[in-house]
């Protein structure tokens, strides 16, 4: 079926170029190579819109392909009594949010935070740190998770401090990647 307002298939460059070629042989390189011949203009829309579909159907791309711009956004919670969890971050329904990093400040004496990943009935426990002052939230005290955490609607990021100073306070960075 061809594109909706499109030209015929048979006098596109794209297939021109690519018809000996099978979906599952072809490379990002040689999309790649394909892409770098065209000019942003309306005369190629239809060679633009056949190349997102040969990217996606020959698995070389996927949409979108890493954060996206000016999503990040960091939180801070200070915890003053033990209220047991609560919700450090918690993403809008369809999206999808990347951990990466933060801190813990405690005042009055050692704090320890134990965090979790949370679904709305079962917790996950995924690290815990402990502090006097301020320390960084790190990959060695949570056991390499940073980074590699993805939090949606359906599973949060959770913490509840269990040794208790004076105040204990959660600093986390995120960045949106769906």
């Amino acid at each position: 079926m061809p594109l909706p307002d499109a030209g015929d298939p048979t006098d596109s460059l794209l297939y021109q170029q690519l018809r000996s070629k099978k979906l599952e042989d072809l490379t990002a390189d040689q999309l790649d190579q394909w892409r770098d011949q065209l000019f942003v203009e309306g005369a190629n829309e239809d060679d633009i819109r056949r190349m997102i579909l040969l990217y996606l159907a020959a698995g070389q791309f996927s949409i979108p392909s890493g954060p996206m711009p000016r999503t990040a956004e960091m939180v801070q919670i200070t915890q003053t009594s033990d209220v047991g969890a609560y919700t450090i971050f918690k993403p809008g329904v369809g999206e999808c949010w990347q951990w990466m990093g933060g801190d813990l400040l405690t005042s009055g004496g050692t704090g320890k935070v134990n965090f979790s990943l949370f679904d709305g009935t079962t917790y996950a426990y995924i690290g815990s740190a402990s502090v006097s002052g301020q320390e960084p939230l790190t990959n060695d005290n949570l056991d390499g998770i940073i980074g590699q955490l993805f939090l949606t609607s359906d599973v949060w990021l959770v913490a509840d401090a269990t040794t208790f100073p004076t105040s204990t306070r959660v600093t986390a960075a995120f960045i949106r990647v769906s």
